[in-house]
């Protein structure tokens, strides 16, 4: 049994056990409880109650945030509660009943609203749903019978049900009403009137936030199962809570096909939420609201510096998106800037059709494009102008090749002995051409007929050095021939030239040296002061003060010998100064040079006396000379004819000897010789040519001829020969080098393409001058299309040639002295 009794929010129910009654103490026998917060009486146990007997109970009410003291509570007067035992019908614990169940609870799910006990339980719809549920007669649990619709109109929400309990003995019964709340679940999706929207003709140039069409979507369900909210895939749009779509960005015809394609959705505020969608498509009408592009905003094309009228130089390239004609030009106006000239239609930009002068390294041009709204109805009311620059970077040809401007001042010597590796000078070249057609590198030519270079040059630098020690006196003369050759780094390369002679100086390393290793003379007893007693003759290959001598005389053994005789310090003659006394005399001469210190070399001189009956042969003339010979002369040729006398009566016998001197100049090599014939009584001496003489290796030759008589007394007599060569024209000009050369198409007449040198090695001008011809022979095929310049060797053209035609000639170039 269980009975309610009501009290505040914050109370406490509590029984209280009376002891007024000394006597009677729970006449209950606990056999009730009440529940401390709700304030329901329950009965405990299991015994019996007696029929129509009294339970008395004793309760209150404590108020918990109350409190008298530490012990008590404020409460409630003491109410007392009287319970009769006896027969009752079945007891519900409420007195109502309600429950819900969301509509998609399954068929036969339970409801455990009742106690299981010993009553049986029937269930009555009021109203509609019958048969909707029903109840287990002994458990009380309440089941759904068929399947449930909150969104089927013809099914309730709310089902009023009536429960009966009626006890198996005594038939005593009791009814309850059991309300049960269908519940709506989520599940519906929203759905839109439409599966596709579409708008037409909207203007791409409405602002944004202007509204474009509504779309509107259901949801079958209830509450916030059926509260919708929209949302769209392209952000160009924006759809508000009622379904009204707006542009988010300005629209633009000239993309997407002109027009765009979305999808919306509507999604509800379900748990899970569900959703709809539907696609929307916006058609967009063109306006002339597109600038036209440029393919790129700089363009950076290359023309050569030697590009001609018309040239192409680049092609700009603009486009409309609205789909307007596209007019090029230049900024300010016009087709023309300058030089260049574009065109309207293409954008095509050339050079003009005069004469064309390109000096600068770069041009700078700013190109226009303008549309013509053809794109629109008064699409031409509105036209768009875009720019970009066009930078036309002049590229460098290599049509200059290198050129020494200062070779004809390059007059560098060398000492002679100096060592490998000595500074000689320093050349330069300069190309017009820039960048890498401008970079010069330097080189040595290989002379003709040379082994090896006998120089080096700094590829980078210029400077040029010696590759070997030089001997001024030895095989390198005096002069050395170099050339050198600059070329660019271009592609073809071209080369220029240039060659000068280097003078090996000299340094005095050579002594003189006498033309014999002892004098020995016979001198006549009577000879007067004065008398020329005999010459000594040294030579020193050295030159200027390093090769000029000076003779002194010293005593021999004898010191009181110096006192008869006295020397001529630059002809080396021996002249008495004192009558001689004695029959023997001993000198020694000295030859010293002038260099710095002097070199000298000495030389021993014997003198004997004899009677002055002997007589010395007598020459005609003591020196001959100079004697001019050719130096193509044929050996065995007679270069002179000389003569002396014996001195002696009757007796005209005499012997000539051609004397070897030290040096090559002296005859050391035996280039010449002497040959005797009598003639008329006389002796004579022939000197002759032994071995083929060379102008450029010696000039001049100095030979000492000894005549002896044939008296008792040998005596002897000297004289001096001088012989000069005469130059002539037996060297061959050579080239310095095979050339190959590049000239421009298109070049006037007149153009320069290069300059050839050859080298002709005879000594004297007019052997070594060199002239230069074109070659006039049918093998050259060149010959109509060059010419030369004879003295200089530089070549022009005489056409105005096209490679197309022909890209290469073969120019056969001679050179002659």
């Amino acid at each position: 049994m269980e009975r309610c009794i009501k009290g505040g929010q914050d109370s406490q129910w509590a029984i209280v056990v009376n002891d007024n009654d000394d006597d009677e103490k729970d006449r209950t026998g606990g056999r009730f409880e009440v529940d401390e917060r709700s304030g329901v009486v329950r009965t405990r146990g299991t015994d019996l109650f007696q029929l129509d007997m009294e339970y008395v109970l004793y309760v209150k009410a404590e108020d918990q945030n109350g409190r008298v003291d530490d012990r008590r509570f404020q409460s409630t007067p003491e109410e007392r509660l009287s319970i009769v035992g006896g027969k009752r019908a079945p007891q519900f614990y409420m007195p109502s009943y309600e429950a819900e169940i969301p509509e998609n609870q399954k068929k036969d799910s339970e409801r455990n609203l009742f106690a299981d006990r010993e009553i049986r339980y029937t269930l009555k719809a009021q109203g509609q749903g019958a048969g909707t549920f029903n109840i287990g007669p002994t458990s009380g649990i309440v089941k759904l019978a068929k399947e449930l619709d909150f969104e089927d109109l013809r099914q309730p929400h709310v089902y009023s049900l009536v429960v009966t309990a009626t006890e198996d003995s005594g038939g005593f019964s009791t009814s309850v009403e059991l309300t049960i709340r269908v519940t709506d679940v989520n599940d519906n999706a929203p759905k839109f009137e439409l599966p596709d929207y579409q708008a037409h003709n909207v203007d791409e140039d409405i602002p944004p936030g202007t509204s474009i069409l509504k779309v509107k979507a259901m949801d079958a369900d209830s509450g916030t199962n059926a509260e919708i909210e929209y949302l769209v895939s392209d952000d160009h749009f924006s759809v508000d809570p009622s379904g009204i779509i707006s542009n988010n960005k300005q629209l633009d015809a000239d993309n997407n096909n002109a027009y765009y394609e979305f999808v919306v959705t509507a999604k509800d505020k379900g748990e899970p939420a569900k959703t709809g969608t539907a696609t929307v498509r916006v058609y967009t009408k063109n306006k002339n609201d597109e600038e036209p592009k440029f393919s790129q905003q700089v363009y950076t094309p290359n023309v050569d510096e030697n590009a001609g009228p018309n040239t192409l130089v680049t092609t700009v390239v603009a486009s409309d998106k609205d789909g307007d004609n596209v007019r090029f030009g230049f900024v300010g106006g016009g087709t023309s800037s300058g030089q260049f000239v574009i065109e309207e239609i293409t954008g095509v930009i050339r050079l003009h059709s005069k004469a064309i002068s390109l000096d600068r390294d770069k041009y700078e041009l700013n190109v226009t494009a303008m549309d013509d709204g053809a794109c629109c109805v008064n699409g031409d009311a509105t036209i768009h102008t875009s720019t970009a620059v066009v930078v036309v970077f002049i590229t460098d040809v290599n049509d200059n090749k290198p050129i020494f401007k200062d070779c004809g001042t390059y007059y560098p010597k060398v000492e002679e002995g100096a060592p490998n590796g000595s500074p000689v000078i320093k050349v330069h070249a300069t190309d017009e051409d820039k960048g890498v057609n401008g970079q010069v590198k330097y080189s040595i030519v290989q002379q003709p007929n040379q082994k090896g270079t006998k120089f080096t040059v700094d590829e980078e630098t210029g400077e040029v050095s010696t590759n070997k020690v030089f001997d001024r006196e030895g095989d390198d003369g005096k002069f050395v021939s170099v050339t050198v050759k600059a070329t660019d780094q271009g592609e073809p390369s071209l080369e220029g030239v240039c060659s000068f002679t280097v003078e090996i100086t000299d340094v005095n390393d050579n002594p003189p040296l006498f033309d014999r290793q002892k004098y020995v003379e016979n001198v006549k007893q009577d000879a007067s002061i004065g008398t020329n007693i005999l010459r000594v003759s040294a030579s020193d290959e050295d030159a200027d003060n390093n090769g000029a001598i000076l003779y002194t005389l010293n005593a021999g053994s004898n010191a009181a010998d110096l006192e008869y005789f006295e020397i001529q310090p630059e002809s080396g003659w021996i002249v008495l100064k004192k009558p001689l006394d004695r029959d023997r005399y001993r000198l020694r001469v000295r030859a010293s040079d002038r260099g710095t210190p002097p070199s000298y070399a000495d030389v021993d001189i014997e003198l004997d006396v004899v009677d002055r009956n002997n007589k010395p042969p007598l020459w005609d003339d003591a020196t001959y000379g100079p004697i001019h010979i050719r130096e193509n002369v044929t050996v065995g040729t007679v270069v002179t004819s000389v003569k002396a006398s014996s001195g002696i009566e009757n007796n005209p016998t005499v012997f000539y000897r051609l004397m070897p001197g030290s040096t090559a100049q002296t005859n050391k090599f035996h280039t010449f010789y002497l040959q005797q014939r009598p003639d008329n009584g006389f002796t004579w001496a022939d000197i002759k040519v032994n071995h083929p003489l060379d102008y450029e290796t010696i000039k001049e030759y100095n030979l000492t001829i000894r005549v002896e008589n044939n008296g008792a007394q040998q005596l002897a007599s000297e004289a001096t020969v001088y012989i000069q060569l005469e130059d002539v024209n037996d060297e061959i000009p050579l080239f310095t080098e095979r050339e190959q050369e590049t000239v421009l198409e298109g070049e006037p007449i007149g153009t320069k393409v290069t300059q050839v040198n050859a080298i002709d090695k005879d000594g004297t001008f007019p052997n070594n001058q060199v002239y230069y011809f074109v070659v006039d022979s049918p093998r050259n095929e060149g010959k109509d299309f060059f010419e030369i310049n004879k003295e200089t060797g530089e070549v022009f053209t005489k056409v105005v040639f096209d490679r197309e035609k022909q890209g290469a000639y073969a120019l056969e170039i001679e050179a002659r002295d």
